[in-house]
Order: C-alpha cells, then structure tokens, then sequence
C-alpha cells in the first residue's frame, strides 16, 4: 500500500511536472504561431489585392471604354446634359454607399447621382443593355471600394483605388497602399 501511495505521488509529480513544462512551452509557441499566421496572411493579403487590381483595371478600362464610346457617338460625356450648375459625381457600386462617404460627398461642391442614373444615360444613348461592374472587394481596406465617374461642361474623369502601383497603367500614390487609376476626357462640347 505504501509503494502504491509512494508511485501515486511519483506520478503526481510527474504529471505536474509535465503540465508545467508543456504550459512553458505552450507560452513560447503560441506566440510564434501567431506570428507566423500573420506573417502567412500578410502574404494572402497581398496576393489577394493584387488579384483585385487586375479586375479593377479591367473594369475601369471596360467602363473608359463606353464613356469613349458614348463620347463619339452622343459628342457629349455621360450626364453632362444633366449639368447646372455644379460637376456631376457618381460612385459606382452595387453597394450601399457608407454614410461617412455621403455626408463627406454633401460637403463638395458637386452633385451626386446614382450608378443607375449613369447606366440609364449610357443604355440610352449607346441603345443596349450595359452591365457596370463595381469593384469587386465588398469591404474597403485601404482605399475606396467604389468606382468614381466626375464629370463637369469641360472634362470627366473615371478613377478606381487599387493596393499596388501598377505595372500596366500609370498610378498615382495617393498614400501607402492606395494608388488611384485614373482616366480623363475632355469635352466636345467646348470643340
């Protein structure tokens, strides 16, 4: 009876010991591991934001493309007609727009449309059905997820927000992580 008590406290002992130990180790490699997934997500981050770019430039050059060609066939810019007395702004998105964006777009000296105006107006006058695409990241990171149509009785301008300066088209930095792609046109309206 004695060994079995003496061999109880041993094994007692033995997994307290073991507990302590596997506790230490545990405060050392849970760190680590976290360390490691953030270093492995900063990686898919990136990885993914570049994927979204590609589709973000496609999609600002597919939209350029209908402005181009509703510009030479109308001989005005989409909206301009809708002009008064301040520039025409529209963010296109398939998203409600966040009330921060819209309290901030009150403040500017431009009138905001909807996307839905824009597509109408361009359906209208190119006489086919268009499909918009809007940027396809739902939730903003470090820039804008929408896409932004300006237009005034001058010029218009079409700009998406991307991760990464781009290879394939000229960018501006507008802050790290955040390069606006941009594409301007003048009116004939003033030819």
């Amino acid at each position: 009876m004695q060994r079995t008590h003496i061999l109880g406290l041993r094994l007692r002992s033995a997994t307290y010991l073991g507990v302590k130990l596997m506790e230490k180790t545990l405060k050392i490699i849970i760190p680590l591991i976290f360390i490691f997934l953030l270093l492995g997500c900063d990686k898919v981050e990136k990885q993914y934001q570049a994927d979204m770019d590609i589709i973000r430039i496609a999609d600002i050059d597919y939209i350029s493309g209908l402005i181009l060609e509703y510009l030479k066939k109308v001989k005005r810019l989409p909206l301009q007609s809708n002009i008064s007395n301040k520039d025409i702004q529209v963010f296109i998105t398939h998203r409600e727009l966040p009330d921060w964006l819209l309290k901030q777009t009150k403040s500017l000296p431009v009138e905001s449309l909807t996307t839905d105006q824009l597509k109408t107006d361009l359906e209208k006058e190119l006489g086919r059905e268009i499909k918009l695409p809007s940027d396809p990241q739902n939730v903003a990171t470090y820039a804008p997820n929408v896409y932004i149509y300006i237009v005034s009785k001058e010029w218009a301008c079409l700009a998406g927000h991307l991760y990464s300066a781009s290879q394939k088209v000229k960018t501006k930095n507008v802050q790290d992580k955040y390069h606006k792609y941009e594409i301007c046109y003048k009116s004939k309206l003033n030819n």
